[in-house]
């Protein structure tokens, strides 16, 4: 299973503006109708730095609730459906991005045996990028809103890298 793991607010969705960035579904539905060589899709996921720290249960589902309900009015909740599997918030794990417990999360929700070389991570946020490839997840640096530069400009480039991920991980396992 390969894992391809998004930032929500400056990475799909312009956190000043409101909405999603250009290019946004596109991307999200172009790599949902990946398939590898078993017709496996990748499995599209969320990770975000939103909710307190640390948060009894009661502020937990509040969290949630205000989660999805950005994502459902985003229009993308669709596509990370069950949201309860794929959307990891730092409120639930109890530590923020990037800390190794959060990208945990993700894969332990997600189950299977997966590894960190499994996942491949998009965010704006240098500063998390580096402190993915550390723990050995591919990460990709998108040029968000406000910043000066990144591995990738425009969402919809991050399709052929996401092909190519999908395609080296399916060949690994083989």
């Amino acid at each position: 299973m390969k894992i391809i793991l998004f930032d929500l607010g400056n990475t799909l969705e312009d956190e000043k503006r409101g909405g999603l960035l250009p290019g946004a579904s596109e991307t999200l539905e172009a790599i949902q109708a990946m398939r590898d060589a078993n017709g496996n899709a990748p499995v599209l996921a969320l990770v975000s730095n939103f909710g307190v720290i640390p948060a009894t249960s009661v502020q937990i589902q509040a969290s949630q609730r205000e989660y999805f309900g950005i994502l459902r009015d985003l229009g993308i909740l669709k596509h990370f459906e069950p949201v309860l599997r794929r959307v990891t918030l730092s409120t639930e794990v109890g530590a923020a991005k990037p800390s190794r417990k959060v990208f945990q999360a993700v894969i332990d929700k997600l189950g299977g045996g997966l590894r960190f070389q499994d996942v491949m991570f998009i965010t704006e946020r240098r500063s998390h990028v580096n402190a993915a490839r550390k723990l050995g997840i591919k990460a990709i640096h998108f040029k968000g809103p406000g910043e000066i530069r990144g591995d990738v400009t425009l969402l919809p480039d991050l399709i052929p890298l996401v092909r190519d991920f999908s395609e080296a991980i399916q060949l690994g396992n083989e």
